[in-house]
């Protein structure tokens, strides 16, 4: 990747040793690529202590051992994914035996104790694309100015009262002083939104379930589905779905 950016990142290892060598390796492969790692990888000896400060978009990548004492790497995490569907996370294990559950939780890549600098290279690289996408933004008008609205971190905006209405990730809400049509034109640029009844917006990201008239999203919120553009809203989401399954998905 050409040019300098800031990547975020957590190493979550009770083994010092294998965390200094994640570290140095991570170091190397920044140097390398002209990276910048800001602010220094956040090392975690436990699941439990990362998930006791983690918040959505902290991270851009999270390795995270499996085999940890107490709290498992793997149901670690499910918990980070409940909260942040962008991060990637990369496990590392001396068991190979979790790598098809890994995939359960959109990981990016299993490493196996002991690995390469090339196989952490392979695991890092992969992450890049990924990362410009995540870093995706538009700014917007508010009340008090503009903002930087991050989109995966949306799970749907409404409109109401002239103004509208975002819902973010954390349970945060933006107030958007934009007409309906004009921030819609900006949203439906991007695959995983989709205007699914009059005046709402749905991230596809945030699905947990598509239901027979409505989307049931992140938080339990329930969202519904225009009768007359259920098909194609149906069309539309298992399509991305599927691209999303298969590493295809374009932002």
């Amino acid at each position: 990747m050409e040019g300098v950016y800031p990547m975020r990142v957590a190493i979550v290892d009770d083994s010092p040793a294998d965390e200094n060598r994640l570290r140095d390796g991570l170091s190397r492969w920044a140097a390398e690529r002209a990276v910048i790692l800001d602010p220094p990888p956040a090392i975690f000896f436990s699941a439990e202590a990362l998930l006791a400060s983690f918040k959505p978009d902290v991270y851009d990548v999270v390795f995270l051992d499996i085999c940890l004492q107490g709290m498992t790497g793997m149901d670690a995490a499910r918990r980070i994914r409940r909260q942040d569907s962008a991060c990637r996370l990369i496990f590392t294990s001396v068991s190979p035996d979790f790598a098809v559950e890994s995939y359960e939780v959109d990981s990016t890549y299993y490493l196996l104790k002991p690995y390469s600098y090339e196989q952490l290279s392979a695991a890092l690289n992969r992450c890049n694309p990924a990362l410009l996408e995540r870093a995706k933004a538009i700014s917007v008008p508010t009340r008090t100015g503009q903002a930087r609205l991050m989109l995966h971190q949306i799970v749907y905006t409404e409109y109401i009262n002239r103004k509208i209405t975002v819902h973010l990730r954390d349970g945060a809400e933006m107030q958007i002083a934009m007409k309906q049509g004009d921030f819609a034109a900006l949203m439906l640029e991007h695959p995983y939104f989709c205007d699914c009844i009059k005046g709402i917006l749905v991230n596809f990201e945030a699905v947990e379930k598509l239901t027979e008239d409505s989307f049931l999203l992140l938080g339990g919120v329930r969202v519904p589905i225009s009768r007359l553009k259920y098909r194609d809203v149906r069309e539309r989401f298992l399509c991305w779905a599927y691209q999303r399954a298969r590493g295809l998905e374009k932002g």
